[in-house]
C-alpha cells in the first residue's frame, strides 16, 4: 500500500474506520477493531515492520510491528496506541467522516487516540525516511491494542504473552504532558436479593431495594468520605462513586433484586484490596463482585527514558483516569501516557484534535526516538 502522504490525510483515513468498542453503540457500523488492525497492520509494513497480529478474542486483535535495532540487544522502546473508540451516540458531528474546520479535525477517534495514533505512526514514517536501508539504535515496538475502553483487554493479553520494553508509552491525549502517575480503577456490582409479592400486598414479600438501602447510606456517610481521606502526594485522594442503581421491573411488583454499580478511583497507597475489603465490609448482606479492575501506577521521574522524553514535552501531569500505562506498569515495563489532543475531548459529541498539536505530537515523539 501507499502511505498516506500528510499526517493530515492518516488522520482522515483513521477516522474514516470505524472501531468502535462492541460495549458502545457503534451507529450501524460493524463493532469491534477488526478493519483498523488490517489497516494499521497495512500501514506498519509499509514502513518496513515485521508484522505479528495477535488474536485476543473472536474477530479482536492487537497489532504489533517490530523494527529491528543493529543490536538486538539494544533497548527496546514501545509505543502504544489502542484501536478501538467509545461509542457515538448523540454526536454532533459525523463520526466516521472526518471533516477540517478552524483548524481542527473532527470526528470519533480524533483525539481519543487516532489522532495520537497518527501522530507516532507519522514519526515512524520520517524516521524510516531517514534510517533508509538500515537498522536503527534502538529496538521499536509499535504494539495497537484492542479493547482499551474495556480496561485494556488488549495490553492484558499483551502482556500475558511476554510481551516486554524497557520503556513504553501509552499513546492518549495528554496535551503533551508526561502522564507518569495515573490512578486505578475498581468497578464493583453489589447485589440485594429479596421475594416478589404483587404491588397490592407488599408485606408478603421483601422488597430488595429496602434491603440495599443500608449499604447506600453507608457509601454516603461513610465510604466515600473515608475514601477521601486516603490521599497520595502525587495522585490526590482516593474516590468512590455510585454510578448506577436498578430494583424491580414492574411497578406493581415488590422487587426481588437490586443491584448497585459502583465505580472506585484508587492510588498505590489506598490499592484495589483496601478498597474492595472496606465496600465488602459494608454489605455482608449483600453479593459483591467485581466487574474490572485495573491497578495504579507511579514512574519516577529520574527514570532514564522519562527524562529523555520530558525534553521534548509540556511537563508532567497526574491522571485520574485509567490507560494501558497502568497494566504495562503492571506488569514490569516503565510507561507512561503522552500524545497530542486533549483528554478534554475524549468521548464528547464533537470530537476535535488541533492540526498544529498533531504535528506537534509527530515531531515530538520523532526526536524522541532519535
Amino acid at each position: 500500500m501507499q502511505f498516506p502522504r500528510s499526517i493530515e490525510a492518516l488522520l482522515k483515513e483513521l477516522i474514516a474506520i470505524p472501531s468502535v468498542s462492541p460495549e458502545g453503540d457503534a451507529g450501524g457500523t460493524t463493532p469491534g477493531e477488526s478493519a483498523m488492525a488490517d489497516y494499521v497492520a497495512e500501514l506498519l509494513r509499509a514502513l518496513g515492520a515485521d508484522v505479528r497480529i495477535q488474536e485476543v478474542t473472536p474477530g479482536r486483535a492487537n497489532v504489533i510491528g517490530c523494527f529491528a535495532a543493529r543490536n538486538r540487544q539494544a533497548p527496546t522502546l514501545a509505543l502504544v496506541p489502542h484501536l478501538d473508540t467509545v461509542g457515538v451516540a448523540g454526536m454532533t458531528v459525523p463520526p466516521f467522516r472526518p471533516h477540517v474546520r478552524n483548524g481542527k479535525i473532527y470526528g470519533r477517534g480524533a483525539c481519543d487516540t487516532k489522532g495520537p495514533m497518527a501522530a507516532a505512526l507519522w514519526a515512524l514514517r520520517q524516521r524510516s525516511r531517514r534510517h533508509t536501508g538500515t537498522a536503527t539504535d534502538y529496538n521499536i515496538i509499535f504494539a495497537a491494542t484492542c479493547g482499551e475502553e474495556e480496561l485494556s483487554l488488549g495490553a492484558k493479553a499483551l502482556c500475558e504473552d511476554g510481551f516486554a520494553a524497557d520503556f513504553a508509552i501509552a499513546l492518549e491525549p495528554t496535551d503533551m504532558r508526561i502522564v507518569h502517575a495515573a490512578k486505578g480503577v475498581l468497578r464493583v456490582w453489589i447485589e440485594t436479593v429479596g421475594r416478589a409479592a404483587h404491588g397490592s400486598t407488599p408485606e408478603q414479600g421483601r422488597n430488595a431495594v429496602f434491603e440495599m438501602l443500608p449499604f447506600l447510606s453507608a457509601c454516603r456517610e461513610k465510604l466515600a468520605p473515608n475514601f477521601a481521606t486516603h490521599r497520595h502526594p502525587i495522585l490526590g485522594t482516593a474516590s468512590l462513586n455510585v454510578g448506577l442503581i436498578t430494583g424491580g421491573n414492574e411497578l406493581n411488583v415488590v422487587p426481588a433484586r437490586c443491584r448497585v454499580g459502583l465505580d472506585i478511583r484508587t492510588h498505590p497507597l489506598f490499592d484495589n484490596a483496601s478498597a474492595l475489603a472496606s465496600v465488602a465490609a459494608a454489605a455482608p448482606f449483600a453479593k459483591v463482585q467485581v466487574h474490572r479492575a485495573g491497578p495504579p501506577f507511579v514512574v519516577e521521574r529520574r527514570n532514564v527514558w522519562l527524562r529523555k522524553l520530558s525534553e521534548h514535552a509540556n511537563g508532567f501531569a497526574a491522571a485520574p483516569w485509567f490507560s494501558d500505562a497502568n497494566v504495562l506498569n503492571n506488569h514490569g515495563i516503565p510507561s507512561v501516557a503522552f500524545g497530542p489532543g486533549s483528554i478534554s475531548q475524549a468521548h464528547t459529541a464533537d470530537e476535535f484534535i488541533e492540526i498544529a498539536q498533531l504535528k506537534t505530537g509527530a515531531r515530538t515523539l520523532e526526536a524522541f526516538l532519535h
